[in-house]
């Protein structure tokens, strides 16, 4: 008797109130990367930061990925720190199940470039990860980065040639019909825009990273401010 009552009463309050409001979700927009992407891990800056303001008063966009990190109220991302383009290569297929994306950013290399990790094939490495995004997501659109500078003479000289394959790259898998845009982020990053690890943004580069972002998304999102 009980259990019909409350079964009843359950009835009764659906009725009363209706069905639950739907779960409104924006244009899922995935951040994918290293530690430049996931941001600084004291004080929770990121290029997300300064980029989740510039969408705002724009179509609703939804920062998706597994990483929930930053200062700022959307704090999903696909930002891993220390990982390679083949070790992001290797978990790929496992994020986009997760969060099916219709923009990614992906800045990555970075770390190949440290560890020099067969540099010569770092750029085939890319455009695998790129052509694997395309397969999983169809219709996606991909904005691809040079990488950050650095101010260590030596590795900015490693990490200058392999930026300088990358637009090949974006060419190439842009050829077979794919939405793969290149974004020459380092062009309007400079060395002052560097932390003191010579490697990471400081929290004013970051936020310039966020600008630099938002300005090749602009063109691309409809009806972005």
């Amino acid at each position: 008797m009980r259990r019909l009552l409350a079964v009843a009463l359950a009835v009764a309050a659906v009725l009363l109130l209706g069905p639950a409001a739907p779960v409104v979700r924006g244009v899922p927009l995935m951040p994918l990367g290293d530690s430049i992407t996931y941001g600084n891990p004291e004080t929770g800056v990121s290029y997300r930061t300064s980029l989740w303001q510039h969408l705002q008063g724009g179509p609703q966009v939804d920062f998706v990925g597994s990483v929930r990190w930053g200062n700022l109220p959307d704090r999903d991302n696909e930002g891993h720190p220390g990982m390679r383009i083949d070790e992001l290569r290797s978990w790929i297929d496992y994020w986009l199940a997760l969060n099916r994306p219709r923009y990614v950013l992906l800045h990555i290399g970075t770390n190949d470039v440290v560890q020099a990790h067969d540099l010569a094939n770092a750029p085939a490495r890319l455009q695998d990860l790129i052509e694997r995004i395309v397969v999983k997501v169809p219709g996606v659109t991909i904005l691809v980065a040079s990488i950050v500078p650095s101010s260590d003479a030596g590795l900015n000289e490693r990490i200058k040639a392999y930026n300088a394959a990358v637009p090949g790259v974006v060419a190439s898998v842009r050829a077979t019909g794919a939405d793969v845009r290149f974004v020459d982020l380092n062009a309007r990053m400079s060395l002052s825009d560097l932390s003191p690890d010579k490697l990471h943004p400081s929290d004013a580069g970051f936020l310039k990273m966020g600008d630099i972002w938002y300005d090749a998304l602009a063109p691309v999102v409809s009806g972005l401010p």
